[in-house]
């Protein structure tokens, strides 16, 4: 599932930024606030946008405003900093622009330096923490303008517009999954063409239009399942006409037969 992540959740009580150790992995997703992940041990392979790369210790990886992203350690042990930062703050105070696209990776002692120091700020606790921290971060920003934001701009006007397609996608098959859809009908839903649509879709999410709608309806199909639908019940109400057809793209996408998930009503505690 690819979602929209409200940024709302991490800045509450006028908190313009959110830091968290963490190991477990990150799902396809994308939000307006602008990411730092700090990697402190290991490995993490990420996906941003329709590149994919991998990070290493003390590596800093920017997720910059609106792009899709994942990441998931590559092996046990892996562990890393996320800090997620609103973006209308920066803004406001001129440190990240409309057009502002840092770089993907960053590894230099100097923003080592500065992430290591917003940490060592935060863990303090004390009356300044808070305000120290934020100095410290807005620090990291100019670091980033000055020294790894240059030469994008030409590019930035393209990729937001094939991102917010792609976004436009996203929304209209999560409100239409169920019904019978073909790339051209969606296509001509969404004013582009049926090729450019496909090709951006893929580009940016790593999976097809009609493997994104089957994992939707799959995913759906599974959910009432566990609620005690039956498979075939289920199977009609999340748009698949054929019981044979949605048992193989079941099995395909979900890695096990409808049945098991059956199955999975009495072990749920």
């Amino acid at each position: 599932m690819i979602t929209y992540q409200n940024p709302k959740s991490f800045f509450t009580d006028n908190v313009v930024f959110f830091l968290e150790r963490s190991s477990r992995i990150s799902h396809l997703h994308w939000h307006e606030a602008i990411e730092f992940i700090y990697v402190l041990e290991g490995r993490l392979s990420f996906r941003l946008n329709g590149s994919t790369f991998i990070a290493g210790k003390g590596e800093l990886v920017v997720v910059n405003s609106a792009m899709f992203h994942s990441f998931a350690p590559m092996e046990e042990g892996a562990d890393y900093y996320f800090l997620v930062a609103d973006d209308k703050f920066f803004r406001t105070n001129g440190l990240y622009g409309v057009n502002t696209l840092f770089d993907s990776s960053v590894n230099t002692p100097q923003a080592r330096r500065l992430f290591d120091e917003i940490i060592r700020e935060t863990e303090k606790g004390d009356e300044y923490s808070k305000i120290s921290t934020l100095s410290v971060l807005m620090s990291l920003f100019i670091y980033l303008n000055r020294h790894h934001s240059s030469g994008k701009e030409a590019s930035v006007h393209s990729e937001k517009k094939k991102i917010m397609m792609v976004r436009g996608a996203l929304a209209y098959l999560q409100e239409h999954y169920k019904e019978k859809l073909t790339v051209d009908s969606i296509a001509e839903a969404l004013h582009f063409s049926k090729s450019y649509l496909s090709h951006s879709f893929k580009e940016i999410t790593h999976i097809s239009l009609i493997n994104y709608i089957n994992l939707l309806r799959c995913q759906s199909a599974r959910a009432l399942m566990l609620e005690g639908y039956g498979v075939a019940e289920a199977a009609l109400e999340c748009g698949f006409s054929e019981l044979s057809y949605f048992t193989r793209v079941f099995k395909k996408t979900m890695g096990m037969l409808p049945s098991q998930t059956r199955e999975e009503i009495f072990t749920i505690k």
